[in-house]
């Protein structure tokens, strides 16, 4: 398995961002040669355009949080790549990530680390994010500062067996959490937030900044048992 890569697409109505998404990164980590997972929640032709592309798709429609641990779970591989299938994550950065594997378990692609570019979040999301990174930065001590990023290179023999409780967009932050606890080396490279291709944003901001909130008490639980 050494150096192997797959990436993991977790998508809900993407048809018409999947399959131009799937070839930007094959052209942008051609010598990685990476496999493709989807797991998918979608009512349109997202699945069918993710095979076309060479993706293997599974059906299913649980929460954000509990596709992405199931996926860590099914992914053969020594490494696993995250990004969102809406296009706002670039393959041109996802290169970035992959070159920084070296002495990491986690590599977050950050929003606010040197490097980073314009980002193309509407400004309350984009306030938000930078509220939640101070949040956490005061009541728990997390390994990187963009605590919601989902764009992220997992070693997966380190987050393989992660159990969050979280069930949303707050998985994020409880997986860093697990990162500190099993004292994973995680890097944050700077990347740039673009704005999505066709279809709608499926971020429900207030539901998820409120588990966000949650988030942080477990968490702080979590880090108190070190």
């Amino acid at each position: 398995m050494s150096e192997s890569l797959t990436i993991l697409l977790l998508t809900k109505n993407e048809a018409g961002n999947i399959g131009p998404l799937i070839a930007s990164l094959q052209g942008a980590l051609t010598e990685a040669a990476p496999t493709f997972l989807v797991i998918d929640a979608s009512s349109d032709a997202t699945p069918e355009q993710a095979r076309s592309a060479g993706a293997t798709v599974i059906a299913d429609k649980s929460p954000y949080g509990v596709a992405l641990t199931r996926g860590l779970r099914e992914a053969a591989s020594e490494w696993v790549l995250v990004l969102d299938a809406d296009g706002s994550h670039l393959a041109g950065d996802a290169r970035k990530l992959w070159d920084a594997r070296e002495n990491a378990d986690l590599v977050v692609g950050s929003r606010f680390a040197a490097g980073a570019g314009r980002s193309a979040q509407g400004a309350f999301r984009a306030w938000l994010s930078r509220r939640l990174a101070g949040l956490f930065a005061a009541f728990a001590r997390l390994p990187a500062r963009d605590v919601s990023s989902g764009f992220r290179l997992y070693r997966r023999a380190m987050f393989a067996e992660a159990k969050p409780a979280a069930q949303f967009f707050n998985v994020q932050p409880e997986l860093l959490a697990h990162a500190a606890n099993k004292g994973a080396r995680v890097k944050e490279i700077g990347i740039t937030y673009a704005p999505r291709g066709q279809g709608q944003s499926k971020a429900r901001v207030l539901k998820y900044g409120w588990a966000f909130l949650k988030s942080t008490w477990r968490i702080r639980r979590m880090l108190r048992r070190r």
